[in-house]
């Protein structure tokens, strides 16, 4: 590690990479679709994903290197507090509610962040995870969740009940550490891993693990070397 080195404090996430598409069938469909959907504000494409880290307080998200050191952290003990107070949801204008004392654009940008944050649900056990804004077919809006460290899908999603307490980290310096090491990744080569493309694979830790981790935006320090 050189002298002048900085450890940089953030969270995983990913770059986006849009790809060529493997077929010309493929790439007519794709067309053909963008045609009948032009003026709704988005087109489809083939997407890659490349590895990143979201440095706390920066508009961008920076590629990973190899031979930089790594924490992930799957706890939350030292860190700056965004928000921190017992869940009280207002429900007269919103049916799933907003935060008591919140304007519904404040907290909506909040979970938009998807920051760290500590559960203390109303039968006393506590998770950590990220903020969640969860919705889909069904929902009938967001429903304002805590997606849970080390679990996928479904899940990891912990809906905000009356009464629990959070606690919103905007900047994660210390917890229990899920993996330390220096980071090493493969050469820019597309591949398939569960439903994502991604630009390089990992060799630190099999690449469907890796993926897990940076979809739960985990809280990161990397010194790099």
């Amino acid at each position: 590690m050189t002298a002048n080195a900085k450890e940089i404090f953030g969270l995983l996430s990913m770059l986006r990479v849009e790809l060529p598409y493997e077929t010309a069938a493929e790439q007519e469909k794709a067309d053909k679709l963008n045609a009948q959907i032009r003026g709704m504000g988005f087109r489809t494409c083939r997407l890659a994903y490349d590895w990143a880290v979201h440095e706390y307080g920066q508009p961008k998200s920076a590629a990973l290197k190899s031979g930089d050191l790594m924490k992930v952290f799957k706890t939350v003990s030292e860190g700056s507090v965004a928000w921190q107070g017992e869940i009280d949801f207002d429900r007269t204008e919103y049916h799933h509610g907003i935060q008591r004392g919140f304007k519904t654009q404040d907290w909506a940008e909040m979970f938009s962040k998807q920051l760290p944050a500590r559960l203390e649900r109303v039968d006393g056990s506590v998770i950590f995870g990220s903020l969640e804004p969860f919705s889909e077919t069904g929902t009938e809006g967001t429903i304002w969740c805590v997606h849970e460290y080390g679990k996928a899908g479904y899940d990891g999603l912990n809906s905000l009940d009356q009464g629990a307490k959070l606690t919103v980290y905007s900047h994660v310096t210390a917890g229990q550490v899920e993996w330390e090491g220096l980071m090493d990744f493969g050469p820019e080569q597309v591949a398939k891993v569960e439903w994502s493309e991604v630009m390089r694979q990992t060799k630190h830790i099999p690449t469907p693990e890796w993926l897990q981790m940076t979809w739960q935006n985990r809280p990161v320090i990397i010194t790099p070397q």
